[in-house]
């Protein structure tokens, strides 16, 4: 199990990197579940990050508003 933590963030890595599952599961041979896994914990990422960032723009505009 603890090792499939670390081919999990591996796997988030190569994905990063702009490999595709598809990639991962035919050229590189990890298993799908655990290409599936990191595919998933990574599009959460991206929307987090996604989420994030919206909220910042939102506080800024509204800094910027207090200051006129």
């Amino acid at each position: 199990m603890h090792s499939d933590h670390h081919i999990t963030n591996d796997l988030q890595q190569l994905l990063r990197r702009g490999y595709s599952a598809d990639d991962l599961t035919t050229n590189l041979s990890f298993p799908r579940e655990l290409v599936e896994k990191a595919l998933s914990q990574y599009q959460a990422e991206i929307r987090q990050r996604q989420h994030d960032r919206a909220l910042h723009s939102q506080a800024t505009y509204a800094m910027r508003l207090q200051r006129r």
